[in-house]
């Protein structure tokens, strides 16, 4: 039980039967916002098939995508825990589905099954390391920072990575840092090294290992 697990792969049988007697089945259809910066709800959301899209939107009004969360990962535990708003916008990026925890139920649910707070902590703590990694990569390499944004991406779990990263060349190099010449400069020297096959709205990888020595991992 660790930070390399999803919030779903931490729990037990018993406390993930618990989580989803609570719980409200929703879906969503790809392109659809799940939740907008700043609404006051406080459901946090437990994703369950497909992938969401995380971004905050600056004063100017430009996108700046933060993240790709997938099966296992939640969604909104900060809102549902203080009743702040939403830090961020959450767009479906395929059919998604999963379940949805009033802040009332998940306090009663913290209250009666310890486990759900530990896996609600880790996920807070992996995030905040996430984040300091992030801002660490601004100062490398423009290849290593692009190596290093589609391997964090690929990995929603321990046990679950994909090999297409839904993102356009604008939202990889907003997470990367890099403006959107130099990225596309770095993922044609990926793609001529045959790591990566890139499309116009995803990246395809296809040697792990050779990003991973990139990174020096």
């Amino acid at each position: 039980m660790g930070l390399d697990q999803s919030f779903w792969e931490i729990l037990d049988v018993t406390d993930q039967a618990a989580l989803r007697a609570a719980a409200t089945r929703v879906t969503f259809e790809a392109g659809s916002v799940i939740c907008h910066q700043g609404d006051r709800s406080r459901n946090m959301l437990v994703v369950s098939h497909g992938r969401v899209r995380v971004s905050r939107f600056t004063l100017s009004g430009e996108e700046a995508v933060l993240a790709v969360r997938g099966p296992g990962e939640i969604i909104g535990e900060l809102s549902a825990i203080d009743g702040g708003g939403r830090t961020s916008t959450v767009t479906a990026v395929d059919a998604v589905s999963g379940m949805v925890i009033s802040a009332q139920a998940l306090k009663k649910l913290c209250e009666e099954h310890p486990k759900i707070v530990w896996a609600v902590l880790c996920v807070v703590v992996s995030r905040q390391r996430a984040t300091g990694d992030q801002q660490d990569l601004r100062t490398g390499p423009s290849l290593h920072r692009v190596a290093a944004v589609l391997l964090d991406l690929a990995h929603r779990g321990a046990s679950d990575m994909i090999t297409t990263v839904p993102l356009s060349q604008r939202e990889l190099a907003g997470i990367a840092g890099i403006s959107r010449e130099t990225l596309v400069r770095a993922l044609k020297t990926l793609r001529e090294a045959g790591i990566i096959e890139t499309r116009r709205t995803s990246v395809e990888i296809l040697r792990e290992d050779a990003l991973r020595s990139l990174c020096g991992i």
